[in-house]
């Protein structure tokens, strides 16, 4: 852990990894390498050629696999054989696709029938979306020179971020963490309750989430009062946006200078996201109009 830890702080590559750290039976092999053989007698052209299909092989197998890259449809129907056992176990009890489209449709229902816990890129990416929206809305509501000045930083000439970015970070981070725990407890409840495999769960959740968000905006832009509107985004801003960036700009200046369709943009998932998880996929518009009502006037807790 020590010597990944190193690789990480200096941006290093994997091949650069002291070989003295590897145990008895494990290797390590770039994609430099050719005529590649492993510990098992397998005989690979390239070390390319063992990366693009490691997940495949028998070294493959872990309680928890998060696959972070490689191409669409990478386990199909076709091959899904590979992640089970010769005696028909699957190789991993929990699949959480770091990557999208790793796995196809067909072969994440062959694993979650044989009981792999699988949760869909659609659910376990949005942290991404979360992060680099947040970053945006920063770069549209500074000042170019003060974004420059508190949110970038050179790691050849300092070792440490600018204070505000570290905890702008920290506080995006938090938004993450809090999205990811609500997303699994709306696709667990879904499974239980519903008895639905956990990958149509996120589908579900994921249609319910973006139709509420389209039609909000809709909503936004032509079936609201100023008024009604006015208060509606100045409620969920203050939950919305990081303290850090409300403290230093307050929500005039971030309004002023943040266009109104990503702020609209903003509103939209915000409110919808905060009530699915909320009241759940099957949740009635009788739940949504309390729910919108409450926040407009202020009440609903973030």
């Amino acid at each position: 852990r020590e010597e990944l830890m190193r690789l990480a702080l200096l941006r290093a590559p994997v091949k650069e990894f002291s070989r003295s750290f590897v145990g008895r039976g494990g290797f390590l092999v770039t994609c430099e390498e050719t005529n590649v053989t492993l510990p098992d007698g397998s005989k690979w052209s390239t070390g390319a050629q063992l990366r693009d299909n490691f997940h495949l092989t028998p070294y493959a197998s872990a309680d928890l696999f998060v696959p972070c890259g490689g191409r669409p449809n990478s386990v199909t129907t076709g091959n899904v054989k590979s992640f089970f056992n010769a005696d028909g176990r699957p190789k991993f009890r929990m699949i959480c696709e770091g990557a999208n489209l790793f796995l196809s449709d067909g072969a994440r229902a062959v694993l979650e029938k044989a009981g792999v816990h699988v949760f869909k890129d659609a659910s376990t990416n949005k942290g991404g979306v979360c992060s680099s929206s947040l970053e945006v809305l920063a770069a549209l509501a500074m000042p170019e020179e003060e974004h420059s000045k508190l949110m970038t930083y050179n790691p050849a000439e300092t070792q440490e971020p600018p204070e505000f970015y570290a905890t702008y970070v920290q506080q995006i981070l938090s938004v993450i963490t809090e999205n990811a725990r609500n997303e699994f407890r709306a696709i667990w409840e879904c499974n239980q309750k519903d008895g639905l495999p956990k990958i149509q769960c996120t589908s579900r959740l994921s249609i319910k989430i973006n139709q509420m968000s389209d039609s909000i905006q809709t909503h936004f832009k032509s079936g609201m009062s100023e008024q009604e509107k006015k208060q509606l985004v100045r409620s969920v801003l203050l939950r919305a946006v990081p303290p850090v960036l409300l403290e230093k700009l307050g929500l005039e200046v971030i309004l002023a200078r943040v266009p109104e369709n990503y702020v609209g943009a903003l509103v939209g998932a915000w409110v919808a996201s905060k009530f699915v998880y909320k009241h759940g996929i099957n949740a009635s518009e009788v739940s949504f109009f309390f729910f919108m009502r409450s926040l407009v006037a202020g009440e609903e807790a973030a």
